[in-house]
C-alpha cells in the first residue's frame, strides 16, 4: 500500500490551471515546489517522490546536453515500462529534445525503418535489449544504458536546473504507427497537446491523492494519459511491473498499490469488467478506448463496481489520446456507447466530402481541432497536408485532423462512431492498416499478390486473414509457402499485424474493372472438429469449454495449437482468467504458451507430464511465440 503521509497535506482537487505557454517538465517543476515530499513513482519497492524526480532528471539533462542534445534533437527510449524510462523522458525534455519510444519487443527491419528515418542523436537502452538495438543496422547515434547512468546521476546533488528556451508549442515526442502508405509514420506532438490533454479538463478530475494506473508500454500514446495525467497534476504513478499480465494479476497490482484512476482498452477493459470483481475500494474512476464500445460490459461492471465513474473515450494519435468522452451512467440503456462530446480545448465537426460542415444528424467524416492536434507527421509533409487541413468555419479558418472515421452528431453535441471511411482496423487499441500489411506482402519474392482483410464472427472476434497468391515457381507450395510468408511478416511488423490465418489462392477475383474483388475472399473454415473417439477428462472437458468459447468455435481438438486457430493474446488472457475462476487458485499465464493445446495443458494443470515428444513440441511452440508474453502484457492498452 502506498504511504498517504506525505500525501495528507496536498490532499484535495488539483490544480485545473493550463497555460498553453509552458512545457511539460515546467509544470512538474511546480508540482516539485508545491509537495516535494510527495509520492511521484511506485514500481515494485522503489518509491520516488517529486523532489527526487526533478533533480534526478535535471542531472540527466545536463549530461545530455553535455553529449551533445540541442533544442529539438531526437532522443529514443529503448526501455520497458519503469521509472527508468519516465526519468528519461523528463531529461530530454528539459534537454529541449524530444523523445522517441522505441518498443523492444517490435521486430529488426521495423526497429531499423523508425530509427533509420528519426536519426536519434541518442538511445536510452535497457541491458537487456542492448543486443538487439546493436543488431538495428542504422543505428548510428551514442547509445547509453540507462540504469547506470541514472544511479550515477541520482548521487549527484546541487545541479542546476537547464535552461534550454522551449515553450508549449515546440515538439515533445514522435510516435509511430500503422501507416496505409505500406510504411509506419511518425506523429509529432508538442508539449501543449500532451497538457491539454489532462490539465483543465471535465472529463476527468485529478486530484492529488490520486494514483494513477502505468500499463501502456510507452510507445503507446495511452501511456501519455497515464504519465502525464499523473505527474502534471501531482498524482502518484504506480508502474506496474513489466511483466507476465493476466487480468489476477492487474486486480491484485491496483489492490496492491491503491490505484484510483485508470485507462484500460476496450478489450481489456471487458475482460475486467467479466472477471475483474474483487473489491477495490480506491478505485474511482476507469476510462476505456481504442475499440467499439460495449454497453454490456459497460453496465456488468458498473453492478459490481457501482461507486466508480466510467467513461468511453475516444481519440487518434493525431489529436493525442483522447478527443471526447462519454460518461457511462448506471441508468445508461442504450444498445450502444456514443464516443461522447468533445473535451476542453477541442473541436469536433462532421464534413462531407467537399469538407463542409454537416449539421447535426447527417453522417459524414469526424474532424477534429484545437490544442490537441498534432505539428503534423514526421518527414512526410505530402501526408500531413492531406490529413491536416483548413476549413471554413463561424470563427474563421480553422485547422482540422481527418480521422477517416464516419460518426454522426447529435443536436446535444455528442457524436455516435458509425464506421470506418477506409481499411484502417484497431484490434485491442492497437491501430492496424491493412494496406501496410499488403505492402508487406507483396514484398514477399515467392508472390505474385497478397490481399489482406478483417473478417468479424460473432459479436466481436475480429480475424485478419492473408489472402496469398503465389509466384508461378512456387505453385503447390501450399502450406510451406503460407508458413514461411507468416515467418517473413514476422521479422517485418510488430506481432499485433501478423494474420491470424493465411490462405493460398491460385488466382486474386477481379470486378469488371480489374480490381480485387474482395467481397469473393470468403473467411476460411477454421479446422477444429473433434475426433469422435476423443474421451476427455474434467480438466479437458473444462479447457474446450474456454477456447470454444473465446474462439467461437463449435468444437475444438484436443491437439490443435491454440495459436494456429486464430487465437490472438487478448483471448489467451480470456481464457486464463475463466481458467483461474474455475479452478480456484492461481495459474502462471505463461504455462497456457509453453502448453498451447488442450491436451498438454490439461496434463499440465493436473500435475502429469507430458511425454518427452510433447515437451519437445511445446518448447519449440512456445520459442516462436515468445514474443507473445510481451504482446500479452502489452494488451493491457
Amino acid at each position: 500500500m502506498i504511504d498517504r503521509e506525505a500525501q495528507a497535506e496536498v490532499a484535495g482537487p488539483a490544480s485545473l490551471h493550463y497555460d498553453r505557454n509552458l512545457c511539460l517538465h515546467e509544470m512538474l517543476r511546480s508540482q516539485a515546489s508545491a509537495a516535494p515530499e510527495a509520492t511521484a513513482l511506485v514500481f515494485g519497492d522503489t518509491r520516488i517522490n517529486y523532489r527526487d524526480l526533478d533533480r534526478i532528471s535535471d542531472a540527466l539533462a545536463q549530461y545530455l546536453i553535455g553529449a551533445g542534445v540541442q533544442k529539438a534533437d531526437i532522443v529514443g527510449l529503448f526501455l520497458p515500462r519503469s521509472v527508468n524510462a519516465v526519468i528519461c523522458t523528463l531529461a530530454i525534455l528539459k534537454a529541449g529534445g524530444a523523445y522517441l519510444p522505441l518498443d523492444p519487443a517490435f521486430p529488426v527491419e521495423h526497429l531499423d525503418f523508425v530509427i533509420a528515418e528519426c536519426a536519434p542523436k541518442v538511445v536510452f537502452v535497457d541491458p537487456a535489449y542492448a543486443d538487439k538495438l546493436a543488431s538495428v543496422p542504422s543505428m548510428s547515434g551514442q547509445v547509453i544504458e540507462a540504469d547506470a547512468l541514472i544511479a550515477e546521476m541520482a548521487r549527484q546533488t546541487g545541479t542546476a536546473a537547464p535552461t534550454v528556451e522551449i515553450t508549449g508549442g515546440d515538439l515533445a515526442y514522435v510516435m509511430y504507427t500503422s501507416g496505409s502508405t505500406g510504411r509506419p509514420k511518425g506523429t509529432m506532438i508538442c508539449h501543449r497537446s500532451i497538457a491539454r490533454v489532462v490539465l483543465d479538463q471535465t472529463y476527468i478530475d485529478f486530484r492529488r491523492d490520486d494514483v494513477v494506473l502505468h500499463t501502456a508500454t510507452i510507445s503507446f500514446d495511452a501511456s501519455t494519459f497515464e504519465i502525464w495525467g499523473a505527474l502534471l497534476n501531482g498524482c502518484t504513478l504506480a508502474i506496474m511491473p513489466d511483466a507476465d499480465f493476466s487480468i489476477s494479476r492487474l486486480t491484485d497490482f491496483m489492490r496492491a498499490t491503491d490505484v484510483s484512476i485508470s485507462f484500460l482498452t476496450t478489450g481489456l477493459f471487458n475482460l475486467f469488467a467479466d472477471h475483474g470483481h474483487a473489491s477495490l475500494p480506491r478505485l474511482r474512476h476507469i476510462l476505456f478506448g481504442g475499440e467499439v464500445g460495449s454497453a454490456v460490459h459497460a453496465r456488468r461492471f458498473l453492478e459490481h463496481h457501482p461507486g466508480c465513474r466510467l467513461s468511453n473515450v475516444y481519440g487518434p494519435t493525431e489529436t493525442t489520446v483522447f478527443a471526447t468522452a462519454f460518461p457511462v451512467l448506471p441508468s445508461f440503456s442504450g444498445p450502444e456507447l456514443p464516443i461522447g462530446k468533445a473535451i476542453a480545448h477541442t473541436g469536433i465537426a462532421i464534413l462531407d466530402e467537399e469538407l463542409r460542415i454537416l449539421p447535426a444528424g447527417i453522417e459524414g467524416q469526424l474532424a477534429i481541432s484545437g490544442d490537441g492536434l498534432a505539428i503534423g507527421y514526421f518527414k512526410r509533409p505530402e501526408l500531413t497536408e492531406q490529413k491536416f487541413v483548413t476549413v471554413e468555419t463561424k470563427d474563421g479558418r480553422t485547422r482540422f485532423y481527418l480521422t477517416g472515421d464516419v460518426a454522426c452528431l447529435k443536436p446535444d453535441g455528442t457524436v455516435t462512431f458509425k464506421g470506418r471511411r477506409d481499411r484502417q482496423i484497431k484490434i485491442n487499441g492497437k491501430r492496424i492498416e491493412l494496406d501496410e500489411i499488403e505492402a508487406a506482402l507483396r514484398r514477399d519474392p515467392r508472390l505474385a499478390d497478397g490481399v489482406v482483410l478483417c473478417h468479424t464472427q460473432g459479436e466481436n472476434l475480429k480475424r485478419v486473414v492473408a489472402y496469398l497468391c503465389p509466384k508461378e515457381s512456387h505453385l503447390g507450395a501450399g502450406a510451406d509457402l503460407a508458413q514461411g510468408v507468416m515467418a517473413t511478416l514476422r521479422a517485418a511488423l510488430p506481432a499485433y499485424m501478423i494474420p491470424n490465418a493465411a490462405v493460398i489462392v491460385d488466382a486474386l477475383p477481379l470486378t469488371p474493372a480489374g480490381k480485387v474483388d474482395r467481397s469473393k475472399l470468403l473467411p476460411p473454415p477454421i479446422e477444429a472438429q473433434t475426433r469422435p473417439t476423443d474421451t476427455r477428462s474434467l480438466t479437458e472437458e473444462l479447457l474446450t469449454t474456454l477456447w470454444q468459447d473465446a474462439l467461437a468455435l463449435e468444437s475444438v481438438d484436443l491437439d490443435r495449437n491454440f495459436f494456429d486457430l486464430g487465437g490472438t493474446s487478448l483471448q489467451l488472457l480470456e481464457i486464463h482468467a475463466g481458467l483461474e475462476e474455475a479452478l480456484g487458485r492461481a495459474i502462471d499465464v505463461v504455462a497456457l504458451l509453453r502448453y498451447p493445446t488442450i491436451r498438454e495443458l490439461a496434463l499440465h494443470l493436473d500435475g502429469r507430464t507430458p511425454g518427452p515428444t510433447r515437451i519437445a513440441a511445446a518448447a519449440q511452440r512456445a520459442a516462436l511465440q515468445k514474443k507473445a508474453i510481451s504482446h500479452i502484457r502489452r494488451s493491457s492498452l
